[in-house]
């Protein structure tokens, strides 16, 4: 006779530890959907969940990350949260095998409807510009992105999204001063766009040459912009937040967002400076087949050097 596999009676069958991470999958799913965009801070799920340990919680939010169900973000205090994707979404995500695709998703994913620049794309996931086309190519072939032109006016200027959403277009929002359609004036906008990057280079130097700060607001660009006296139109902080929408996307201006405790969310410029734009990156000896022989008592000698001394004579530090 067959040995009985039944629960003895007065006591339950007690659920695996699977099951239990299981069903916390699913209800932190059905929390993420009755939320506003999806998504959940990770204090909200810690104190939505007090019958699970923050061990189990982070072993379940890893599981899902790695089923490319949820986008894991961070907001400008570092507070980290999840987003719930769309489940077609997550399932074209987890048959990609391109961890640079994987990367170039998520850096169009965190941008939301702001859109961002290829250039931009190439310096935070470290790709060469060839492997950014490729990745970028692919995306889109899967629908997963899209390229969308930020103003038709002036520089013809790729933006990339996500497939399903449209572009936020604060550059095409704020630059009626600059005229529309035909009469759209190209040339007064570069000039503006040629002063606020002079203006960002030179804030750039004062902190390198004296510590000062190499941030500016757009009142401060707008202001320094005016005492030029060479803009005709009469220009706006709305107008100035356009051109350096503009130049962010060129990959030229860098947009950081501060909380400011007395007036709140602040937005400063800056300009951007990767490794290779430094200075230094064009430095001859870098390359110089007799650098270990070179020194200041030697007869090859960075004062003597021809290479040197041009290098330093064309680098505008």
């Amino acid at each position: 006779m067959a040995a009985s596999t039944s629960t003895p009676a007065g006591e339950e069958k007690k659920p695996t530890t699977l099951n239990k991470l299981d069903r916390l999958e699913t209800e932190i799913e059905d929390l993420c959907r009755s939320m506003r965009n999806d998504e959940v801070s990770e204090q909200e799920l810690q104190e939505h969940f007090l019958d699970f340990s923050p061990e189990q919680l982070k072993l379940v939010v890893g599981r899902m990350a790695k089923a490319r169900k949820i986008q894991i973000k961070t907001d400008e205090q570092h507070r980290p949260s999840i987003r719930l994707r769309d489940p077609m979404i997550a399932r074209k995500l987890l048959a990609i095998e391109d961890e640079d695709e994987i990367k170039t998703y998520e850096a169009i994913e965190a941008v939301g409807s702001k859109g961002i620049a290829s250039r931009i794309i190439k310096y935070k996931t470290k790709q060469a510009v060839t492997r950014v086309a490729k990745t970028l190519a692919a995306l889109e072939s899967k629908q997963l992105i899209k390229a969308v032109k930020l103003q038709k006016n002036t520089q013809h200027v790729k933006s990339y999204i996500l497939f399903h959403l449209k572009l936020d277009d604060q550059a095409g929002a704020h630059i009626t001063v600059f005229g529309e359609g035909t009469n759209f004036d190209t040339q007064g906008f570069d000039m503006v766009s040629k002063l606020c990057t002079v203006f960002l280079k030179n804030r750039m130097k004062d902190f390198i040459q004296r510590k000062m700060s190499s941030e500016a607001t757009a009142s401060e660009i707008l202001e320094n912009v005016r005492q030029t006296n060479t803009v005709k139109v009469d220009l706006v902080e709305e107008s100035i937040e356009a051109v350096m929408k503009m130049l962010e996307l060129n990959g030229k201006v860098e947009r950081r967002e501060h909380i400011d405790p007395e007036l709140g969310p602040a937005v400063r410029y800056r300009l951007h400076v990767s490794k290779s734009d430094r200075p230094e990156a064009s430095i001859p000896c870098i390359g110089c087949p007799v650098k270990n022989l070179c020194s200041l008592d030697s007869p090859i000698n960075p004062v003597d050097c021809p290479h040197f001394d041009a290098w330093v004579k064309k680098v505008d530090f």
